[in-house]
């Protein structure tokens, strides 16, 4: 048999098994992950970047020497065991710890220099891959995520993301929810800031599993704030824009959205044309126009 026709075949097959945590880099993805793997009914891969993927039959290979060379101890997380007697492309494993794991699926990093490059490639690919799998967006206020990117990249000898490249970053991320939400059926948002009993609660309802080991994960001590009034001086608009972008977004995520298939024209100039779902995608494209970056509008 065909093994490209039969890993097809599989990944079909099983799409309400597909689980995939997505955010910015430094939102609370990894938390997030590692929380979910902790459940046996559950199997992430970390960052396999599988719409990327080249699909050659060596992906154990690459995936597990790209966490040797950061360093990560193997966990589910971090670690392609070896299931088949040679190597094997991306979709066989999938296809294989599905029949294994009642949810199997990956987390998914939006990094600014990659993601930006081709925002619409994760709706394409997802759609079209996994368009009845879960999907969980990670959202931590945008200067937190700024904070801890500079001090990770630092404390490693990385560059630093430009402050401008990161918030657009980030607002495409919202943007890319508010589409995904609007046009696949299994989309959800959890705020980093925000984890507590009734988003545990809401997670185990949205999955149709327990995890007892979430409260462990969210241990407060480890959920870090940073001042933020260093970032709010030195880019004063900006910052502030993103900031008001995303207390308005999570209070309507955390409301629950109405009417999110009313048709939305950005054309029209009436403020009471839009809903609160159209107000927030406008404002996501207006807000990428000024940090330089128009691309907000992930279809169109």
């Amino acid at each position: 048999m065909d093994n490209s026709v039969s890993s097809a075949q599989g990944t079909r097959a099983f799409p309400q098994k597909g689980l995939f945590v997505i955010g910015c880099a430094r939102s609370g993805t990894t938390v997030l992950q590692d929380a979910l793997n902790d459940s046996k009914e559950v199997f992430l891969f970390g960052e396999p970047d599988f719409h990327t993927d080249p699909g050659t039959p060596d992906f154990a290979r690459r995936y597990n020497a790209m966490h040797r060379a950061w360093r990560n101890q193997p966990t589910k997380s971090t670690f392609c065991p070896p299931i088949f007697e040679g190597d094997a492309p991306w979709r066989e494993y999938l296809w294989r710890m599905g029949e294994l794991y009642r949810y199997v699926g990956a987390k998914v990093v939006l990094n600014p220099m990659s993601f930006l490059h081709d925002p619409a490639q994760i709706l394409e690919f997802y759609s079209r891959e996994f368009y009845a799998s879960t999907f969980i967006f990670t959202f931590r206020n945008p200067l937190d995520v700024a904070r801890s990117a500079q001090e990770l990249q630092a404390a490693t000898g990385g560059e630093v993301t430009p402050f401008e490249l990161s918030m657009a970053s980030y607002v495409v991320a919202i943007s890319l929810f508010l589409v995904m939400l609007r046009n696949l059926p299994h989309v959800h948002a959890v705020f980093h800031d925000n984890m507590g009993r009734r988003t545990f609660a809401r997670l185990e309802k949205i999955l149709q599993i327990r995890l007892p080991g979430l409260r462990r994960y969210y241990d407060q001590r480890r959920v870090r704030s940073y001042d933020q009034s260093p970032l709010l001086r030195e880019h004063g608009e900006a910052a502030q824009l993103v900031v008001e972008l995303y207390r308005d977004f999570r209070q309507a995520a955390i409301r629950g959205f109405d009417l999110v298939q009313l048709g939305q024209n950005n054309g029209n100039s009436s403020p009471a044309h839009l809903t609160t779902l159209g107000q927030l995608a406008r404002r996501c494209e207006a807000i990428s126009q000024s940090l330089g970056y128009d691309r907000a509008v992930i279809a169109r």
